[in-house]
């Protein structure tokens, strides 16, 4: 386009080489505080994400994780069942709520 109508003169043809070129970094800090919140919402996604993933399975059951559990305890008149050192526990809900069931793994 500028062979066919020439030059088209524009600000920075007055300004010195030095000044095209940047010399001074850019001060980024600013970014910190959006890096940090974008790193909490994704976060905050994935553990919404996993409460969507833990509501039903596709057999119909009611599956929830809880992977912070390291205990397990089943109350009756008295402490019927506990279980220290658990991981991955998991409780469903079957039998179109009628039955509930706790899966406690552990070492």
């Amino acid at each position: 386009m500028t062979e066919e109508y020439g030059h088209i003169p524009d600000a920075f043809d007055n300004l010195p080489e030095e000044e095209l070129l940047m010399t001074e970094d850019i001060d980024t800090s600013w970014l910190k505080p959006i890096e940090d919140k974008t790193k909490q919402l994704k976060k905050e996604t994935e553990q919404i994400r996993q409460q969507i993933k833990d509501i039903q399975q596709s057999n119909g059951d009611f599956l929830k994780n809880y992977p912070d559990v390291t205990r397990v305890e089943v109350i009756g008149k008295n402490r019927e069942y506990i279980r220290y050192g658990c991981s991955n526990v998991q409780v469903s809900l079957q039998d179109d709520g009628r039955t509930l069931k706790v899966f406690a793994n552990y070492d």
